[in-house]
């Protein structure tokens, strides 16, 4: 299921690439430790072609068409060591998914900024089967734009921001 993306029109297709080349002229373009040498040399490219023209779902087949992700890594176990196993088939689904709801986030920041707007509104956008209880508490608040904004600049911005949380499906509009 794709995410519906409310306010994805030209206007913020067009700050999401600003934001890709923001954030890749200051090295905060987070590269996924499983993309392969093919995945991690398209991986910006495709990020933007992807805000610009395209969706989530468009750059998930990009990457695993292309054989973009490793098929091996290395986990510990849960005593002492290491063991080899085969990366999620799901990887490539929730890279793109992440870092595309990532720039949208940006994208409607800086719109609601621009036009005067202190708040953005979050909302379920990809539905799941069962939310997390955090999440469904996040459903219908509004937050600070430029506040989350800053939030989602940087390259780890998943782990300190609610909004971004892996396969949450929240994102935010105007």
């Amino acid at each position: 299921m794709k995410f519906n993306f409310t306010n994805l029109d030209d206007q913020t297709r067009i700050l999401m690439k600003e934001e890709i080349t923001r954030a890749a002229d200051n090295n905060e373009i987070y590269f996924s430790a499983r993309f392969n040498d093919i995945g991690s040399s398209n991986w910006v490219s495709w990020l933007t072609e992807a805000a610009e023209s395209h969706d989530e779902h468009w750059l998930a087949y990009q990457i695993e068409a292309s054989g973009g992700m490793k098929d091996f890594e290395g986990r510990a176990k849960p005593t002492d060591g290491y063991t080899v196993a085969h990366v999620p088939h799901t990887a490539a689904e929730t890279m793109a998914e992440g870092q595309f709801n990532r720039f949208y986030i940006a994208g409607v920041c800086r719109r609601a900024i621009e036009t005067g707007q202190s708040d953005v509104t979050i909302y379920r956008a990809r539905h799941r089967g069962d939310p997390r209880p955090e999440s469904r508490a996040l459903e219908g608040t509004t937050t600070n734009a430029r506040a989350l904004l800053e939030q989602v600049r940087g390259k780890q911005t998943s782990f300190g921001c609610a909004v971004l949380k892996p396969n949450s499906g929240l994102s935010v509009q105007l």
